[in-house]
């Protein structure tokens, strides 16, 4: 069951994989699919979000 406040994501297999390959190369850049996704979507909201 997952933590209080987290959910769960559901993305292609072959994009699975690419996000692994990266973490496994990333040379302790990032030890977790989790933290990948994570930083990429802090990226993508505050690159694209409107400023009110």
């Amino acid at each position: 069951m997952p933590r209080k406040g987290y959910r769960s994501l559901v993305i292609p297999e072959s994009l699975y994989k690419q996000i692994k390959q990266h973490v496994d190369t990333s040379e302790g850049r990032y030890v977790s699919i989790s933290e990948v996704v994570r930083e990429a979507v802090w990226n993508f909201l505050s690159n694209n979000t409107t400023r009110v």
